[in-house]
């Protein structure tokens, strides 16, 4: 059947908007075999090739167009936002500015050239922009989104609410527009706020996976525990395949310490689900982290018979289900073949030296963690698993990558100014603390065995306590920074550079624990880091005046789950008010103790700096 021209354009838009860019293909080629100059077939066309990522194509398409019909502005429209999408930030904003000059009114090329400013980082003219459409079109709360989106990477966080707030004032029932309001107000800790903007973006329309997280987050930090549970509920009632909101459900069930089995939503969703790669790794991983590798491999094996596609995430698996089975040649031979199916992938290398370092070959282990290394020198898991193998090669060059003397650094935070002694500020700070852990039970995915750990970064919580410490951390950090040697080939060392002020340190997370009697930290590492830190806040009588290492921290002794025998190469005891940094590569954990008095402390990772 042959079509006219018209008919093929209107197919070809039908496609894109079905996601079916190869179809839509084959209708603009059609088209075009018809009529070589249509700009429309060429335009949808370059639309096409964009969402099957064949960039070339794109630009070549794009480009035709604007040769058939320079004064369209809707093809420069186009084109500028695909090169904005690809980083082409100036081109972009020379696209836009000649479809501005051929259509002044043009509402979506002032809105994508708002958008490109911002991505240039020229904020003042976005915002001259931003305002224009607000002014032009006062009830169209997409622009208010936008005048937000402006003034909240300008750092205005509070005129970004107001925005939203005058945008919702003309536009009551703007879905998306309560949901950046949600945001704001969650980013500026007015939790209980944000719970009630979440509630009205969904009232008005706005249902999506990331409402539910974010709202039963927002429940979780104003202390409305049972409501976050619901919340998340609700949204599995929704969005019953999506594994993200399968994760922070169970871990908030288990945190929460609510009856039943906080896994069975997520069974029940991969019985029903079972290819789904991402709902079954997601599954099997927290089973094993509940310590129910039986339950795990079941469900694993019933999903691969199911359909369960093979993955990175699903060979690692299996591998370890076989280790768990004691069939030590069948996982080697697992991880082999997912090797060779997916190489230089870090999670699979990382895991099978995890396994080899487990069953005495220290050697190939070493070997896994230097592909890694070779590949990220950075890696964390890689030279900490690295560092293990030393210790069983009996190799000194454990003590060059982990000097567990000059490494690990004890330091005395100094007293705030308003405070009459360090036991007064960190009495208060304790109190302080104590209210943001809103869980009843340990971190299902984190090391606390025997307490509770807060939730989201510490700092972005606005008290005056937490703002002083984070600035007294801040020069502890530099103070031993700045004593670091200048060693650029040394994993550690080398990360120092261009630190030379408190505004260098770059926190990569923050957080407060608390553990109770017989609590302790299981041994560990933070994979995202490059310092990591504790900072006793509070001790039990028994840790500050025992003579044995109860509630010491140790390092050097690996994650228990190897099951080796390598004694710490270092323990410190905690004082009250003393910050200890040290590699977030290097393994560390926390003796247990006996006590009915809590110990605090605050963590947090200081990653390297951004250049």
């Amino acid at each position: 059947m042959r079509y006219s021209g018209q008919q093929l354009i209107q197919k070809a838009q039908a496609f894109l908007q079905q996601r079916r860019p190869a179809d839509a293909i084959k209708c603009c080629k059609q088209l075009l075999k018809q009529n070589p100059r249509d700009v429309n077939g060429h335009h949808l066309l370059a639309l096409a090739f964009q969402m099957i990522g064949e960039h070339k194509q794109a630009v070549a398409a794009f480009q035709s167009a604007i040769q058939l019909a320079p004064k369209d502005s809707r093809t420069r429209i186009s084109f500028g936002a695909y090169l904005r999408s690809q980083g082409r930030n100036e081109e972009a904003e020379r696209q836009l500015r000649k479809a501005l000059r051929l259509d002044p009114a043009s509402e979506p090329a002032r809105h994508s050239l708002v958008l490109t400013l911002m991505a240039l980082g020229r904020l003042e003219e976005a915002e001259n922009e931003a305002e224009f459409l607000t002014k032009s079109r006062p009830a169209h709360p997409a622009y208010w989104e936008l005048r937000a989106a402006v003034a909240q990477k300008q750092g205005a966080v509070q005129r970004a609410i107001d925005f939203c707030k005058e945008g919702l004032s003309k536009n009551p029932q703007a879905p998306r527009l309560h949901y950046s309001l949600a945001q704001l107000l969650r980013q500026e800790t007015e939790f209980a706020g944000a719970a009630a903007a979440y509630e009205q973006a969904r009232a008005s329309g706005f249902d999506r996976p990331e409402l539910y997280q974010n709202w039963g987050e927002s429940l979780l930090d104003s202390g409305e525990l049972n409501d976050a549970l619901e919340c998340l509920n609700v949204g599995l009632q929704r969005f019953s395949d999506n594994a993200v909101l399968h994760r922070v459900s169970a871990r908030l069930h288990a945190e929460a310490g609510a009856p039943g089995d906080p896994l069975r939503k997520l069974a029940d969703a991969v019985e029903r689900s079972p290819g789904d790669a991402r709902l079954v790794q997601t599954l099997v991983e927290l089973a094993n982290r509940l310590q129910r590798q039986d339950e795990g491999n079941c469900w694993l094996s019933a999903a691969r018979q199911g359909g369960c596609p093979d993955t990175p995430g699903i060979a690692v698996l299996e591998a370890q289900a076989l280790a768990h089975s004691e069939d030590n040649v069948a996982a080697i031979s697992r991880f082999e073949k997912a090797l060779s199916a997916y190489p230089n992938v870090p999670h699979i290398e990382i895991n099978f030296a995890m396994h080899l370092l487990k069953h005495g070959e220290p050697t190939r282990a070493r070997e896994r963690c230097d592909a890694v290394l070779a590949q990220d020198p950075a890696n964390q898991l890689a030279l900490a698993f690295k560092t293990t193998a030393l210790q069983l090669l009996d190799d000194p060059l454990e003590y060059e990558l982990c000097d567990y003397d000059r490494m690990v650094s004890p330091i005395v935070v100094p007293v705030p100014k308003g405070f009459t002694s360090g036991e007064e500020f960190f009495s208060e700070l304790s109190e302080v603390l104590n209210l943001q852990h809103k869980t009843n039970a340990q971190p299902i995915e984190q090391s606390v065995r025997g307490g509770t750990q807060t939730n989201g970064f510490l700092f972005r919580l606005k008290h005056p306590l937490l703002t002083v410490l984070e600035q007294q951390l801040r020069e502890a950090v530099l103070s031993v920074v700045c004593d670091f040697p200048a060693d650029g080939e040394h994993p550690y060392w080398r990360q120092r550079a261009g630190i030379v002020s408190t505004s260098d340190i770059r926190f990569s997370g923050a957080w407060s624990v608390r553990l109770g009697d017989q609590g302790f930290h299981a041994n560990h590492i933070h994979s995202e880091g490059w310092i990591s830190s504790a900072l006793y806040v509070s001790l039990p009588d028994e840790v500050k005046q025992g003579y044995q290492q109860d509630g010491h921290i140790q390092f050097g002794s690996p994650m228990s789950e190897l099951g080796l025998e390598i004694a710490p190469r270092r323990v410190v005891k905690p004082e009250v008010g003393t910050l200890v940094l040290f590699p977030s590569y290097m393994w560390h954990g926390t003796i247990p103790f006996q006590s009915e008095q809590p110990r605090t402390t605050v963590a947090f990772d200081v990653g390297p700096r951004l250049s």
